[in-house]
C-alpha cells in the first residue's frame, strides 16, 4: 500500500520547486516526475487522491498525515484565501495536468482570485481529473473589526490613565462644579422644578488648583512625548547606521551577491556581481530573473539544489575575456519554516581553473611522453634477463630484475597518472558491460597468489556461489581491486591475514540489497584517524605508512574512489592503528 506521507511529501516538493525555478529547469521536471510516479500506484488503487485541511490537520484520503509543518501551514493559508475544503486528484490524470495544476498552485492565491477563483482557473486549463471541494472558513470580519475599535479605545484610556491619573479625575471634578454658573441658575423659569439644595460654585481656591492640575498635566505629556521622541531618533540613527555599514560591506566585498524572492525577482545585487554577470549599467534589482539575465546566468543562480555548488564557463568576445563562475547557493526562510527567497554568492574562479588546467596538461604531457621509452627499457631488459642478448650471470640477474621491477612500477605509476588526468578533464570513458561481478573479484586475487605466498601472508575469499550479473567496466574495477589489494599486501606484515568479500545481503536479516559492497580487509599497521580524510587526495602519504618504510605513488586510492564513483557507488575505509584497515566500496546493482 503506497505511503501518504511519502506523497504528499513528493507533492510539497515539486510545488516549492515550481515556485522557486524556471519552468524549463530540470529540477522541476524531476520533482513533478517523482511525485507522478509516487502517485500512479494509488490512483490506480483507490481512483482518487484527496487533501485538505481540518482542524489544522493534513487530511489525505480521510487519514491525518504527518507532513512538513512549513508546507502544512502554507498550503493551509491558499486553501483558506481560496476557500478550498479539498483538492482530489482522480485516476486518468496525466503527468501535463499535474504540472499544470502545480503551476496553478505555485500562483499568488490573491491573483487566482483576481482571475475568477481556483475552479474557473482549473477549467480554463482544461484539468478535467482534478476537482474541487469549496468551503466558507469561519471569519467574522465586521466582530473582528468592532472588538479592535474596543481595543484602542481601550488603550487610549488606559494611555489617558497612566499620565497623571489624580489630576485628571480633579480636572473633571472641578469642570462638572465649574460648568454650572449662577446665572444658569438667575435664568430657571417657574415652570422648571428647582433642583433640591443649591448649586456648588467653585471658589477662587479651587479654580487656581484648577489650572494648576492643568499645568502639570500638560507638562507630564509634553515629557513623555519628547522622551519618546528621542528614543525613536535614537533608534532610527542606529538603523540607518546599520543600513549605511551592510551597504558599505555589499558595495565593497570582492564576491557577488545576489538575492532573489520567492517569486523569482532579483531583490538585490551589489557591483560585484552585475560586472560578473556582464549587467554593469543595467538596473536588475527589481526585475525577474529569468527577464534580467542571460539563460547560462540564470543557471549559476538557480541550477541544482538550492545549496548546491555549481560552476559554468561563459563564453566572451574572446578567449581572454572567458569567465568561469562558481555560485554557491543558500534558501532563505522565515520563522514558520517557509522558503521566502535565496541568496547566491558569486565567486570568478577563471584564474584558478587557468592554473588547474595546466598543471593538469603539464602532468598528462609529461606521464605520455615518459611512457614511451619505459615501455622500452622494460622489454630490453626483459630481453636481457631471458638471455637472448647472451648469457647474464645470477648475481647480474639479481640486479637486472631489480631495475625491471622499478622500471614496472614507475610505469604503472604513470598509467595512474594518465588515468587521473583523463578523469579530471572529463575525458575518461567507461565501457561498461554485463559481467560477473563474482568472476571479476576471484580473478583479481588470483593474480596476487604470488605475492601472498612470498610474505606468507593467508588470503579468504567470500564470494557467492551464483553468478551476479552487473553493468560495468570489468577492467576499471579489477583495477580498484588491485589497488586495494596492493596497499593491504604492501602494509601487512608476514603471516598476517587479509579478507577479502564480496556481499549482497543486508546482514542477519539476509534481505538483497540494492548495491553490492567488496571490501579489503588486513591486519596490518593502520591508519590514524587524524589521517583517515587525507588518503584519498592525490600524492598523500601518511604517517603509518612512512613509519613503516613503505612508499607508494599516492595515486591508487585517488584513482580508486574516482572510478567507484564514476560507476555510480562509493568507497571508505575503517582503520585502528596496530590493527589494521578495512577497505570498502559498493556498486549499484
Amino acid at each position: 500500500m503506497p505511503d501518504l506521507g511519502i506523497i504528499i511529501n513528493k507533492l510539497f516538493l515539486a510545488l516549492q520547486n515550481v515556485r522557486f525555478y524556471p519552468p524549463a529547469h530540470s529540477l522541476v521536471q524531476e520533482s513533478i516526475d517523482d511525485f507522478y510516479r509516487h502517485l500512479q500506484p494509488e490512483l490506480a488503487e483507490h481512483k482518487e487522491f484527496s487533501f485538505g485541511l481540518m482542524e489544522s490537520k493534513l487530511m489525505v484520503n480521510g487519514q491525518v498525515v504527518a507532513a512538513d509543518p512549513g508546507q502544512t501551514k502554507n498550503l493551509a493559508r491558499h486553501f483558506e484565501i481560496l476557500t478550498v475544503g479539498t483538492l482530489a486528484l482522480q485516476s486518468g490524470l496525466t503527468a501535463a495536468e499535474l504540472r499544470a495544476l502545480l503551476e496553478c498552485l505555485a500562483i499568488k492565491p490573491e491573483k487566482i482570485i483576481e482571475t475568477g477563483g481556483l475552479k474557473k482557473a482549473l477549467v480554463d486549463r482544461n484539468l478535467k481529473h482534478v476537482q474541487v471541494t469549496e468551503v466558507r472558513y469561519g471569519r467574522i470580519d465586521k466582530e473582528k473589526e468592532k472588538e479592535k475599535e474596543k481595543e484602542k479605545e481601550k488603550e487610549k484610556a488606559k494611555t489617558k490613565d497612566k499620565v497623571a491619573p489624580e489630576a485628571a479625575d480633579d480636572y473633571l471634578k472641578t469642570f462638572r462644579m465649574a460648568s454650572v454658573a449662577p446665572a444658569k441658575a438667575a435664568e430657571r423659569t417657574p415652570q422648571t422644578p428647582a433642583a433640591e439644595g443649591p448649586l456648588p460654585v467653585p471658589s477662587q481656591e479651587e479654580l487656581k488648583e484648577l489650572y494648576a492640575i492643568r499645568e502639570r498635566f500638560k507638562a507630564e505629556l509634553d515629557k513623555r512625548v519628547e522622551e519618546t521622541t528621542r528614543h525613536f531618533e535614537v533608534e532610527n540613527k542606529r538603523l540607518k547606521f546599520e543600513k549605511e555599514t551592510i551597504d558599505s560591506v555589499m558595495r565593497h566585498v570582492g564576491e557577488g551577491v545576489v538575492v532573489i524572492g520567492n517569486d523569482g525577482n532579483i531583490l538585490m545585487a551589489n557591483p560585484a556581481a552585475e560586472k560578473m554577470l556582464s549587467a554593469q549599467g543595467r538596473a536588475i534589482v527589481g526585475h525577474s530573473l529569468k527577464d534580467s539575465l542571460r539563460n547560462e546566468h540564470a543557471l549559476v543562480l538557480s541550477g541544482g539544489t538550492p545549496d548546491a555548488i555549481k560552476e559554468i564557463e561563459v563564453d566572451g568576445k574572446n578567449e581572454e575575456t572567458r569567465k568561469v563562475l562558481r555560485s554557491s547557493n543558500a534558501v532563505v526562510e522565515d520563522k514558520d519554516g517557509r522558503t521566502i527567497g535565496m541568496v547566491s554568492v558569486l565567486s570568478d574562479v577563471t584564474k584558478i581553473k587557468e592554473v588547474e588546467q595546466l598543471k593538469s596538461d603539464f602532468v598528462a604531457n609529461v606521464s605520455h611522453e615518459l611512457r614511451s621509452p619505459l615501455i622500452a627499457i622494460q622489454k630490453n631488459l626483459g630481453l636481457i634477463l631471458d638471455q637472448s642478448a647472451g648469457a647474464v650471470s645470477e648475481q647480474q640477474k639479481e640486479f637486472l630484475a631489480l631495475a625491471k621491477n622499478n622500471a614496472e612500477r614507475l610505469t604503472r605509476m604513470i598509467n595512474d597518472l594518465l588515468d587521473l588526468s583523463k578523469i579530471e578533464a572529463g575525458k575518461m570513458e567507461l565501457h561498461k558491460a554485463h559481467a560477473d561481478l563474482t568472476v571479476v573479484v576471484r580473478n583479481a586475487v588470483t593474480a596476487f597468489t604470488g605475492w601472498f605466498r612470498e610474505k606468507n601472508i593467508t588470503c579468504e575469499l567470500d564470494v557467492p556461489e551464483t553468478s551476479l550479473e552487473l553493468e560495468l567496466d570489468a577492467d576499471k574495477i579489477t583495477q580498484v581491486i588491485n589497488n586495494l589489494l596492493s596497499n593491504a599486501l604492501k602494509f601487512t606484515p608476514r603471516k598476517g591475514k587479509i579478507q577479502v568479500a564480496l556481499s549482497t545481503a543486508n546482514g542477519a536479516t539476509q534481505a538483497p540489497l540494492k548495491q553490492v559492497e567488496i571490501s579489503v580487509a588486513d591486519t596490518g599497521a593502520g591508519i590514524a584517524a587524524q589521517d583517515l580524510e587525507r588518503i584519498f587526495n592525490k600524492f598523500e602519504q601518511v604517517a603509518a605508512t612512512q613509519a613503516n618504510g613503505m612508499h607508494g605513488s599516492g595515486l591508487g586510492l585517488p584513482l580508486a574512489k574516482e572510478i567507484v564513483e564514476k560507476h555510480g557507488g562509493h568507497i571508505k575505509v575503517k582503520s585502528e592503528v596496530g590493527k589494521g584497515s578495512t577497505f570498502s566500496f559498493t556498486l549499484p546493482r
